[in-house]
């Protein structure tokens, strides 16, 4: 596993990280066995950024019991979701209760929801010690002109974004300041859009990738993946899945080995045929 900074913080994060919506919202002891052994195969394969949220059932619950007899090294990122300071504040604290923490490295507000009233709340509790640093999430690509107007005022340390083959609206609109500013970006919905499920992969399966084999992958997913770490833009892809065999395929994508331009020329020239 390779590592990198995320941006102007001093986190060193894996380039493969692990998402958790869907996969970690299991209700018995015997999904959270599952999810502990998901986990740690993640850590052991040198995942140690773990990206959740509130609003993904009982995933916060889920990790933190995952992660408290595994690893105490992860750097773990959350959300909040709240529309005003009280409630916000509230949900930060049942964040730390749940993930077993007395500090998380990285709140986020989830989906640009009401950034304005709750920054302050996510201020105080950086001062207070409880949360190391600050991000925006948004998954709509047409609110990005928000998204910017939130990175311009210097609070926000990470941004997370939607970023696959394809996409290119974030590289026009955000990796500028993201460049400016030394942020940390974090890639959420790697391998597809986020409402085409599945629909990169199945048009890379109909493609000639024996190309990337020199690269150190061999699947649609892993491709898709590789492709992403040849921007220098990223610093953690969060690719979320509740198959063990899928964390070591996306793992391995993280290698000392990079792709070349004529290489990532042809992987958005095969979105043309």
């Amino acid at each position: 596993m390779q590592f990198r900074k995320l941006g102007r913080t001093d986190l060193l994060v894996s380039e493969i990280g692990l998402g958790t919506y869907k996969n970690l919202d299991v209700n018995s002891s015997e999904g959270q066995l599952h999810c502990n052994a998901l986990v740690e195969k993640a850590v052991n394969c040198g995942v140690n950024f773990f990206d959740t949220a509130p609003m993904y059932g009982r995933s916060e619950e889920v990790l933190g019991n995952a992660l408290y007899h595994i690893d105490n090294k992860s750097i773990i990122a959350s959300k909040v979701l709240e529309s005003n300071p009280r409630d916000a504040r509230k949900s930060i604290e049942r964040t730390l209760n749940k993930l077993q923490i007395d500090s998380i490295d990285l709140m986020q507000i989830h989906n640009m929801s009401s950034w304005r009233q709750v920054t302050q709340v996510l201020k105080e509790f950086k001062e207070e010690g409880k949360v190391r640093f600050l991000g925006i999430t948004d998954y709509r690509i047409s609110n990005y002109s928000e998204v910017l107007t939130a990175l311009k005022t210097g609070i926000f340390d990470t941004v997370q974004i939607p970023y696959y083959l394809g996409e290119k609206t974030c590289k026009e609109m955000l990796f500028p300041i993201v460049r400016d500013l030394n942020l940390g970006v974090i890639v959420m919905t790697p391998i597809s859009p986020i409402f085409a499920r599945g629909s990169l992969i199945e048009k890379l399966s109909n493609q000639d990738l024996s190309f990337m084999k020199k690269f150190g992958v061999i699947t649609p997913g892993q491709v898709l993946l590789k492709y992403l770490l040849s921007d220098s833009n990223i610093s953690t892809i969060i690719p979320a899945t509740s198959k063990i065999e899928r964390i070591i395929e996306n793992t391995n994508c993280s290698n000392k080995k990079e792709l070349d331009e004529d290489s990532i020329e042809r992987l958005e020239s095969l979105l043309e045929k």
